[in-house]
């Protein structure tokens, strides 16, 4: 207020003499907002010590998930749980882009498609594949923004579900008669149908030109389910895609298959992952014929184990049926892994840990805060194992698995 307005005001008798010494006081500064909680940051970041320890269990399906219960799943949590890897030297973790199996993932996780009015049912979901939705990119950016704020590096897994296995492809996305884009309406036709890959190009680049970071990697597709020749073939026709937008070979995973051409990738600079390690002896047979360097001495290889050993037969998801202890394998699988990883100076260790899943569909981020590194009591397992009606070995999920991944980790490099 002007010298003038104060006059005027003094005259009609309208102010007090506080308020006029008030007004004469210098401008202050506004009060600054107090400081936001120090998250703590990976003391060993993928692109400054090229190797992977990762915790994809808590990832895989978490990412699109909306929020539930404030006890299980919340993005307070969800930030939690993020520092609380951080702080474990967990520098890589695995997320699908979406997730689409059933009824149930279509309604309780975000879709990075929009939805359009369908001409059948107002109940049947129709998307629009070459657009990302709008309130995807607003819940999905700071989840993401959690852990790369703590150089914690993302692997984003574009595609999933496109195999005839449990019905999936009736809910994918990339079915013809689930989208408006035109793309086949036959699983055995994705990988070669132009249509589709036009579509599925489109949607590949415009989620990595959303996404793209120092921290993020984009893995392709989720345990493709095709021939070899033409999984390859399709793989380089995605990987030319995604380069076209400005990412490098190195910034892209793949899905490991059982053919010498996969040193190809490596050899580009391109990320590989292969799932159900169980032992050691089944890695060290990998290797190409007429050179010495075995696979495990790629860097950019990344190993994952499910903890199939621990339960005897190996058997995870596949043999007879879901073997009911599959993700409940804890410190002693995982903490091998690494020491294979490290003994062979390369190839990370990306694995599954008991803690999310194990009250059912939706990620238990309390869980892992309560459990992560403390691990269970006897008494907590017993009625865990109570409530899921199966056993759960004691001795193999006492210990925190955070706790024992960082000694294994940590204590093999500098600090």
């Amino acid at each position: 207020m002007n010298e003038q307005e104060i006059i005027k005001r003094l005259k009609q008798n309208r102010v007090s003499i506080n308020w006029i010494l008030n007004e004469l006081k210098p401008g202050e500064p506004p009060e600054p907002p107090p400081p936001s909680p120090a998250g703590h940051i990976c003391k060993y970041p993928l692109p400054e010590v090229g190797k992977v320890n990762g915790w994809s269990g808590f990832g895989y399906e978490s990412l699109p998930f909306r929020e539930f219960n404030s006890m299980i799943f919340t993005d307070e949590l969800w930030t939690q749980c993020a520092d609380l890897l951080a702080k474990n030297a967990v520098n890589y973790i695995t997320f699908f882009a979406y997730c689409s199996e059933d009824d149930y993932y279509l309604d309780n996780t975000y879709s990075p498609f929009p939805s359009i009015a369908s001409q059948v049912s107002p109940n049947v979901h129709r998307w629009d594949c070459e657009e990302i939705d709008q309130t995807y990119i607003d819940k999905i950016s700071p989840r993401l923004e959690d852990f790369h704020s703590r150089k914690v590096t993302t692997e984003l897994v574009l595609g999933s579900g496109i195999k005839g296995v449990a019905n999936r492809w009736d809910y994918s996305y990339f079915n013809g008669k689930n989208n408006k884009n035109g793309t086949t309406i036959d699983v055995a036709r994705f990988y070669d149908d132009e249509k589709t890959r036009e579509v599925y190009k489109t949607y590949i680049q415009n989620y990595a030109l959303l996404f793209n970071g120092p921290y993020t990697k984009f893995k392709l597709m989720n345990e493709p389910s095709a021939k070899v020749g033409r999984i390859i073939d399709w793989n380089w026709y995605m990987i030319d895609a995604l380069k076209e937008v400005g990412i490098p070979e190195d910034r892209v995973v793949i899905q490991y298959f059982n053919d010498h051409r996969i040193f190809e990738f490596l050899k580009a600079g391109v990320w590989v992952v292969v799932h159900g390690i169980n032992s050691e002896k089944t890695v060290m047979k990998w290797h190409q014929s007429g050179e010495r360097k075995p696979i495990l001495m790629y860097p950019n290889f990344i190993l994952c184990g499910d903890g199939g050993d621990e339960f005897g037969g190996g058997k995870g998801l596949i043999g007879l049926g879901h073997n009911p202890d599959f993700r409940k394998a804890a410190a002693r699988q995982e903490r091998n892994m690494v020491r294979i990883n490290l003994r062979n100076g390369g190839a990370g260790i990306d694995f599954m840990p008991a803690l999310a899943f194990l009250d059912g569909k939706v990620p238990n981020l309390q869980r892992i805060i309560d459990h992560g590194e403390n691990g269970f009591t006897e008494t907590e397992l017993e009625d865990l194992a109570s409530t899921l009606g199966i056993p759960i070995n004691h001795s193999l999920n006492k210990q925190g698995e955070l706790k024992e991944i960082r000694a294994a980790f940590v204590n093999n490099l500098p600090e």
